[in-house]
């Protein structure tokens, strides 16, 4: 149970010249009910950089850095709020990474013992962390270098995963030095509300977390740039992420493709 955001742009941009500085102020602050670490992954020429923080991102000097200072033509950053039983620690903390593909999540797969079973210690290893996100990461680089495309090895496994455990929330954020991924599925997943009274924060829980609290929105500006954020921002001009889809981002031609996550994505 997570915050994602993400932007691409024609040349590089930082995500503030992207959203604006009161929207990426806002969603900074929803550090104070995601406490549990951030981290962010950006395209540096043709490599993805990536850096992680197991501490609060609230008020933290290289959050507000990595959205305000640092221009990229592709950048996402997570804040973390943990599943219950997985720990707080810097190999649990999104994005994570293989080579030079990474991933965040906003949601959670249970039984995660019966997800477990599906990945082979080396796989997980080789993503690092042991929590639900780690596992989905390892089967994706599955199918991925078996030889489907980054967009096909995703969207299968996300319907594969949606189909044997239903009430699992897989909003994905997967960058390459070539796109940008995003997946939006989470029909039927429960919101955390007990992990939202636990924080206290009473009228100061952000926006629309309590009914919409797993929807991606998007919007795209004059000059092309494209940003994709969770739910706890305020501004104008977003547009919600339909139920069980994907999109791919092409990071050169920043054309968009589509994909329904309902039906199989590979035949």
């Amino acid at each position: 149970m997570c915050r994602l955001l993400a932007h691409v742009s024609p040349t590089p941009a930082t995500t503030q010249d992207v959203i604006g500085d009161a929207s990426c102020v806002e969603w900074q602050r929803l550090g104070r009910l995601h406490t549990d670490g951030w981290g962010t992954a950006w395209l540096d020429g043709d490599q993805v950089r990536r850096y992680r923080d197991a501490t609060l991102g609230l008020d933290n000097p290289d959050l507000t850095d990595a959205l305000v200072d640092t221009p990229s033509r592709a950048r996402l950053t997570h804040l973390r709020l943990a599943t219950e039983g997985l720990a707080t620690r810097t190999s649990n903390t999104h994005p994570f990474r293989v080579g030079d593909i990474v991933l965040a999540q906003n949601g959670s797969v249970t039984p995660i013992e019966r997800l477990r079973a599906k990945v082979t210690d080396a796989e997980l290893a080789r993503v690092g962390g042991d929590t639900d996100t780690a596992m989905v990461f390892a089967l994706i680089m599955r199918r991925h270098e078996a030889g489907e495309p980054l967009f096909d090895a995703v969207t299968a496994t996300v319907a594969e995963l949606r189909r044997e455990f239903p009430t699992a929330a897989l909003n994905l954020l997967v960058l390459s030095p070539r796109e940008l991924i995003a997946t939006h599925a989470n029909e039927g997943a429960p919101i955390p509300l007990e992990l939202f009274e636990e924080s206290g924060l009473g009228d100061d829980l952000p926006v629309d977390h309590v009914d919409h609290y797993y929807q991606l929105s998007w919007r795209r500006s004059e000059d092309g740039a494209i940003a994709v954020t969770s739910s706890g921002l305020t501004g104008d001009g977003w547009n919600r992420m339909a139920p069980e889809t994907a999109v791919r981002i092409d990071l050169d031609t920043l054309e968009v493709s589509r994909r329904e996550l309902r039906q199989p994505a590979v035949a």
